[in-house]
Protein backbone atom coordinates (compact mmCIF):
# COMPACT_ATOMS: atom_id res chain seq x y z
CA UNK A 1 0.00 0.00 0.00
CA UNK A 2 1.20 3.74 -0.76
CA UNK A 3 2.62 5.39 1.83
CA UNK A 4 0.33 8.63 0.30
CA UNK A 5 -2.68 6.35 0.72
CA UNK A 6 -5.71 8.57 2.37
CA UNK A 7 -7.56 7.01 5.55
CA UNK A 8 -10.79 6.17 2.95
CA UNK A 9 -8.21 4.84 0.42
CA UNK A 10 -6.51 2.50 2.87
CA UNK A 11 -10.28 1.29 4.06
CA UNK A 12 -11.00 0.63 0.72
CA UNK A 13 -8.18 -1.42 -0.08
CA UNK A 14 -8.99 -3.55 3.08
CA UNK A 15 -12.77 -3.70 1.81
CA UNK A 16 -11.91 -5.28 -1.25
CA UNK A 17 -9.76 -7.90 0.63
CA UNK A 18 -11.74 -9.09 2.48
CA UNK A 19 -14.83 -9.00 -0.49
CA UNK A 20 -12.43 -11.52 -1.92
CA UNK A 21 -11.92 -13.29 1.27
CA UNK A 22 -16.21 -13.86 1.88
CA UNK A 23 -16.08 -15.09 -1.61
CA UNK A 24 -12.78 -17.63 -0.70
CA UNK A 25 -13.69 -18.71 2.69
CA UNK A 26 -17.19 -17.91 3.73
CA UNK A 27 -19.70 -20.80 3.95
CA UNK A 28 -23.37 -21.12 3.26
CA UNK A 29 -26.16 -23.42 1.75
CA UNK A 30 -26.97 -20.76 -0.76
CA UNK A 31 -23.78 -19.69 -2.64
CA UNK A 32 -26.46 -16.41 -3.60
CA UNK A 33 -25.98 -14.77 -0.01
CA UNK A 34 -21.90 -15.31 -0.47
CA UNK A 35 -22.00 -13.23 -3.80
CA UNK A 36 -24.43 -10.51 -2.24
CA UNK A 37 -22.33 -10.26 0.65
CA UNK A 38 -19.20 -10.08 -1.34
CA UNK A 39 -21.05 -7.60 -3.93
CA UNK A 40 -21.87 -5.33 -1.22
CA UNK A 41 -18.13 -4.98 0.22
CA UNK A 42 -17.19 -4.26 -3.36
CA UNK A 43 -20.02 -1.48 -4.04
CA UNK A 44 -18.39 0.01 -0.52
CA UNK A 45 -14.59 -0.15 -1.93
CA UNK A 46 -15.62 1.45 -4.84
CA UNK A 47 -17.93 4.15 -2.94
CA UNK A 48 -15.82 4.46 0.35
CA UNK A 49 -12.79 6.43 -1.89
CA UNK A 50 -15.14 8.12 -4.65
CA UNK A 51 -18.26 9.46 -3.15
CA UNK A 52 -18.36 13.36 -1.22
CA UNK A 53 -17.97 12.64 2.34
CA UNK A 54 -20.70 15.28 4.16
CA UNK A 55 -21.87 16.28 7.72
CA UNK A 56 -19.18 15.67 9.48
CA UNK A 57 -19.07 11.56 8.61
CA UNK A 58 -15.43 10.06 7.64
CA UNK A 59 -17.34 7.56 4.88
CA UNK A 60 -19.54 8.52 2.67
CA UNK A 61 -22.93 8.08 3.34
CA UNK A 62 -23.69 5.30 0.77
CA UNK A 63 -20.58 3.55 1.86
CA UNK A 64 -21.62 3.46 5.33
CA UNK A 65 -25.75 2.31 4.27
CA UNK A 66 -23.97 -0.61 2.07
CA UNK A 67 -21.78 -1.49 4.77
CA UNK A 68 -24.66 -2.05 7.51
CA UNK A 69 -26.70 -3.93 4.97
CA UNK A 70 -23.92 -6.27 4.65
CA UNK A 71 -23.47 -6.33 8.73
CA UNK A 72 -27.12 -7.17 8.69
CA UNK A 73 -27.08 -10.13 6.07
CA UNK A 74 -24.05 -11.60 8.25
CA UNK A 75 -25.88 -11.14 11.32
CA UNK A 76 -28.97 -12.83 9.91
CA UNK A 77 -27.09 -15.70 8.38
CA UNK A 78 -23.95 -17.82 9.48
CA UNK A 79 -21.00 -17.18 6.61
CA UNK A 80 -18.48 -19.04 9.95
CA UNK A 81 -17.21 -15.19 9.07
CA UNK A 82 -17.59 -12.22 11.69
CA UNK A 83 -18.60 -9.20 11.29
CA UNK A 84 -15.87 -7.76 13.13
CA UNK A 85 -14.13 -8.64 9.77
CA UNK A 86 -16.30 -5.20 8.52
CA UNK A 87 -14.80 -2.93 11.21
CA UNK A 88 -11.07 -3.95 10.69
CA UNK A 89 -11.88 -3.34 6.83
CA UNK A 90 -12.90 0.41 7.82
CA UNK A 91 -10.57 1.16 10.99
CA UNK A 92 -7.63 3.09 8.40
CA UNK A 93 -11.08 5.73 8.96
CA UNK A 94 -13.34 5.16 11.44
CA UNK A 95 -10.79 3.98 14.09
CA UNK A 96 -9.45 0.79 15.57
CA UNK A 97 -11.19 -1.65 16.94
CA UNK A 98 -11.86 -2.17 20.52
CA UNK A 99 -10.11 -5.23 22.37
CA UNK A 100 -11.36 -8.71 22.29
CA UNK A 101 -13.25 -8.33 26.05
CA UNK A 102 -12.89 -11.96 28.22
CA UNK A 103 -15.92 -13.57 28.70
CA UNK A 104 -15.79 -13.91 32.09
CA UNK A 105 -15.99 -18.21 31.84
CA UNK A 106 -16.39 -20.11 35.27
CA UNK A 107 -15.07 -23.17 33.45
CA UNK A 108 -10.82 -23.36 33.58
CA UNK A 109 -11.11 -24.59 30.52
CA UNK A 110 -13.34 -22.51 28.92
CA UNK A 111 -11.37 -19.50 30.35
CA UNK A 112 -8.18 -20.93 28.44
CA UNK A 113 -9.41 -21.28 25.31
CA UNK A 114 -10.69 -17.26 25.24
CA UNK A 115 -7.75 -16.22 26.43
CA UNK A 116 -5.84 -18.28 23.36
CA UNK A 117 -8.30 -16.63 21.35
CA UNK A 118 -7.73 -13.19 22.97
CA UNK A 119 -3.86 -13.86 22.44
CA UNK A 120 -4.14 -15.00 18.93
CA UNK A 121 -6.15 -11.66 18.06
CA UNK A 122 -3.30 -9.63 19.64
CA UNK A 123 -0.57 -11.90 17.75
CA UNK A 124 -2.01 -10.66 14.54
CA UNK A 125 -2.98 -7.09 15.80
CA UNK A 126 0.65 -5.75 17.14
CA UNK A 127 2.11 -7.93 13.59
CA UNK A 128 1.34 -4.83 11.62
CA UNK A 129 0.44 -7.11 8.81
CA UNK A 130 -3.16 -5.44 8.65
CA UNK A 131 -0.89 -2.40 7.00
CA UNK A 132 1.32 -4.74 4.96
CA UNK A 133 1.85 -3.36 1.39
CA UNK A 134 1.01 -6.37 0.04
CA UNK A 135 -2.15 -7.37 -0.31
CA UNK A 136 -1.93 -11.36 0.34
CA UNK A 137 -0.32 -10.38 3.54
CA UNK A 138 -3.19 -8.68 4.37
CA UNK A 139 -5.87 -10.79 3.38
CA UNK A 140 -3.99 -13.03 5.91
CA UNK A 141 -4.27 -11.21 8.61
CA UNK A 142 -7.83 -10.48 7.88
CA UNK A 143 -8.62 -13.93 7.42
CA UNK A 144 -7.14 -15.05 10.84
CA UNK A 145 -9.35 -12.00 12.59
CA UNK A 146 -12.44 -13.17 11.03
CA UNK A 147 -11.84 -16.37 11.47
CA UNK A 148 -11.05 -15.57 15.59
CA UNK A 149 -13.76 -13.44 16.38
CA UNK A 150 -15.71 -15.88 14.81
CA UNK A 151 -14.55 -18.80 16.94
CA UNK A 152 -15.01 -16.38 20.19
CA UNK A 153 -18.22 -15.66 19.56
CA UNK A 154 -19.46 -19.11 19.50
CA UNK A 155 -17.55 -19.70 22.80
CA UNK A 156 -19.27 -16.59 24.38
CA UNK A 157 -22.47 -19.29 23.66
CA UNK A 158 -21.12 -22.28 24.93
CA UNK A 159 -19.34 -19.81 28.31
CA UNK A 160 -22.82 -18.29 28.71
CA UNK A 161 -24.81 -22.14 28.92
CA UNK A 162 -21.76 -23.11 31.04
CA UNK A 163 -22.15 -20.24 33.31
CA UNK A 164 -25.83 -21.11 33.97
CA UNK A 165 -25.63 -24.41 35.46
CA UNK A 166 -26.04 -24.53 38.81
CA UNK A 167 -23.25 -25.54 40.00
CA UNK A 168 -21.40 -22.35 38.42
CA UNK A 169 -23.88 -19.62 39.04
CA UNK A 170 -22.58 -17.08 41.06
CA UNK A 171 -18.49 -18.14 40.68
CA UNK A 172 -16.22 -15.86 40.16
CA UNK A 173 -14.82 -16.24 36.29
CA UNK A 174 -11.51 -18.29 36.33
CA UNK A 175 -9.26 -15.25 34.86
CA UNK A 176 -10.38 -13.02 37.59
CA UNK A 177 -9.61 -16.12 40.31
CA UNK A 178 -6.38 -16.84 38.45
CA UNK A 179 -5.30 -12.92 39.00
CA UNK A 180 -6.33 -12.69 42.91
CA UNK A 181 -3.06 -14.37 43.66
CA UNK A 182 -0.68 -11.69 41.93
CA UNK A 183 -2.89 -9.07 42.97
CA UNK A 184 -2.05 -10.36 46.34
CA UNK A 185 1.59 -10.48 46.17
CA UNK A 186 1.50 -7.36 44.57
CA UNK A 187 0.10 -5.52 47.22
CA UNK A 188 2.18 -7.74 49.91
CA UNK A 189 5.34 -6.11 48.43
CA UNK A 190 4.61 -2.82 47.91
CA UNK A 191 6.45 -0.73 50.32
CA UNK A 192 3.77 1.75 50.60
CA UNK A 193 0.66 3.15 52.16
CA UNK A 194 -3.01 1.25 52.70
CA UNK A 195 -4.49 3.19 49.25
CA UNK A 196 -0.92 2.29 47.43
CA UNK A 197 -0.96 -1.12 48.04
CA UNK A 198 -4.77 -1.17 46.52
CA UNK A 199 -3.60 0.31 43.24
CA UNK A 200 -0.79 -2.60 43.02
CA UNK A 201 -3.55 -4.60 43.32
CA UNK A 202 -5.69 -3.54 41.01
CA UNK A 203 -3.04 -2.92 38.65
CA UNK A 204 -2.39 -6.69 38.20
CA UNK A 205 -6.01 -7.04 36.89
CA UNK A 206 -4.97 -3.72 34.83
CA UNK A 207 -6.77 -1.36 36.34
CA UNK A 208 -5.46 2.18 36.72
CA UNK A 209 -6.07 3.64 40.04
CA UNK A 210 -5.01 7.63 41.68
CA UNK A 211 -4.85 8.64 45.22
CA UNK A 212 -7.51 10.96 45.76
CA UNK A 213 -7.47 13.46 48.71
CA UNK A 214 -10.51 16.14 49.21
CA UNK A 215 -10.64 18.44 52.24
CA UNK A 216 -9.04 15.58 54.25
CA UNK A 217 -10.98 12.25 52.99
CA UNK A 218 -8.48 10.09 51.00
CA UNK A 219 -9.94 7.66 48.79
CA UNK A 220 -8.66 5.12 45.82
CA UNK A 221 -10.28 6.59 42.47
CA UNK A 222 -10.64 4.09 39.49
CA UNK A 223 -12.48 5.68 36.25
CA UNK A 224 -15.50 3.05 35.00
CA UNK A 225 -13.82 3.68 31.40
CA UNK A 226 -10.58 2.31 33.30
CA UNK A 227 -8.29 5.77 31.62
CA UNK A 228 -5.14 5.89 32.92
CA UNK A 229 -5.31 9.64 32.74
CA UNK A 230 -5.92 10.91 36.11
CA UNK A 231 -7.80 14.28 34.65
CA UNK A 232 -9.94 11.76 33.03
CA UNK A 233 -10.36 9.70 35.89
CA UNK A 234 -11.83 12.97 37.82
CA UNK A 235 -14.68 13.89 34.95
CA UNK A 236 -16.24 10.88 34.32
CA UNK A 237 -18.26 8.29 35.94
CA UNK A 238 -15.87 6.68 38.51
CA UNK A 239 -15.36 4.59 41.30
CA UNK A 240 -13.81 5.90 45.08
CA UNK A 241 -12.65 3.24 47.25
CA UNK A 242 -12.13 4.01 50.85
CA UNK A 243 -11.41 2.42 54.60
CA UNK A 244 -13.94 4.45 56.33
CA UNK A 245 -12.47 7.73 55.05
CA UNK A 246 -8.86 6.90 54.17
CA UNK A 247 -6.72 5.29 52.18
CA UNK A 248 -3.94 7.17 52.84
CA UNK A 249 -2.64 5.99 55.98
CA UNK A 250 0.69 3.82 56.79
CA UNK A 251 -0.68 0.09 56.10
CA UNK A 252 -0.53 -0.67 60.04
CA UNK A 253 -3.24 1.94 60.35
CA UNK A 254 -5.94 -0.27 57.75
CA UNK A 255 -8.98 -0.49 60.59
CA UNK A 256 -11.88 -0.87 58.10
CA UNK A 257 -12.44 -3.03 54.95
CA UNK A 258 -12.94 -1.44 51.75
CA UNK A 259 -16.15 -0.20 50.38
CA UNK A 260 -16.65 0.92 46.60
CA UNK A 261 -19.09 3.44 45.73
CA UNK A 262 -20.31 4.80 42.25
CA UNK A 263 -20.03 8.10 40.83
CA UNK A 264 -21.75 9.50 37.82
CA UNK A 265 -19.64 11.85 35.52
CA UNK A 266 -21.10 15.10 37.52
CA UNK A 267 -19.79 13.52 41.06
CA UNK A 268 -23.03 12.91 42.49
CA UNK A 269 -23.61 9.69 44.36
CA UNK A 270 -24.94 6.40 42.55
CA UNK A 271 -24.51 3.32 44.53
CA UNK A 272 -22.30 1.18 46.88
CA UNK A 273 -20.89 -1.49 44.72
CA UNK A 274 -19.31 -3.73 47.62
CA UNK A 275 -17.46 -3.54 50.90
CA UNK A 276 -14.56 -6.08 51.24
CA UNK A 277 -14.92 -9.02 54.11
CA UNK A 278 -13.59 -8.14 56.96
CA UNK A 279 -11.08 -10.26 58.91
CA UNK A 280 -8.77 -10.35 55.97
CA UNK A 281 -4.71 -9.25 56.13
CA UNK A 282 -4.62 -5.96 54.11
CA UNK A 283 -2.54 -7.99 50.63
CA UNK A 284 -5.77 -9.97 50.85
CA UNK A 285 -8.03 -7.60 50.92
CA UNK A 286 -6.23 -5.21 48.76
CA UNK A 287 -6.72 -7.98 46.35
CA UNK A 288 -10.31 -9.13 47.26
CA UNK A 289 -11.38 -5.39 46.12
CA UNK A 290 -9.57 -5.52 43.17
CA UNK A 291 -11.22 -8.74 41.98
CA UNK A 292 -14.34 -7.23 42.82
CA UNK A 293 -13.98 -4.22 41.47
CA UNK A 294 -12.29 -6.22 38.08
CA UNK A 295 -15.85 -8.37 37.98
CA UNK A 296 -18.41 -5.38 38.54
CA UNK A 297 -15.99 -3.50 35.66
CA UNK A 298 -16.66 -6.15 33.07
CA UNK A 299 -20.34 -6.59 33.54
CA UNK A 300 -21.16 -2.81 33.78
CA UNK A 301 -18.90 -0.71 32.68
CA UNK A 302 -20.98 -0.23 29.31
CA UNK A 303 -23.77 0.57 31.12
CA UNK A 304 -22.33 4.23 32.67
CA UNK A 305 -20.36 5.40 29.69
CA UNK A 306 -18.89 9.09 29.26
CA UNK A 307 -20.82 12.04 28.70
Amino acid sequence: MAATATPTEAAARRLRILAGIVEDCAHHPDPWHIGRLAASLRFAALTAPTYPIQDGRRLPAETLDVLQEARDLMEAHDFHLSPVGIDYAVAPALGPVGDMKPLGAVSAKLARDDFGLQKRRNTVIHSGQLDADDDETVAWALTVLTAVHYKHERLAAVVAVDNDRPCNRGKTPFHLTRQHGYARNAAAKARTHEGGKLIAALAEFGIPAFLHDDRGVSCVLVAVDRSADEGKAHTGPRVLISSGEHADRPAGEHDEPWSAHLYDGTGEYVDELFVCPAGLDLPAECAQAAMSLASWLNANADRHPRA
